[in-house]
């Protein structure tokens, strides 16, 4: 696929994707108590291992 291709959702989807699950994630461990702050801790963490896993797959 040539970059003419690309439509706004393939260069922008998973950038919006991480965003929100960041930021629920951020909102949710602030403000949740107990078993709640761990799955929007979770969320959190998952964002920063999904970045890690498209840089380290990027550099291929």
């Amino acid at each position: 696929m040539s970059r003419k291709d690309l439509t706004i959702w393939a260069i922008f989807g998973a950038p919006v994707v991480v965003f929100v699950l960041s930021l629920t994630g951020l909102i949710g461990a602030l403000l949740g108590d107990g078993v709640w702050d761990a799955v929007f801790s979770a969320l959190l963490a998952s964002t920063v291992i999904v970045t890690v896993w498209a840089l380290i797959r990027r550099r291929r």
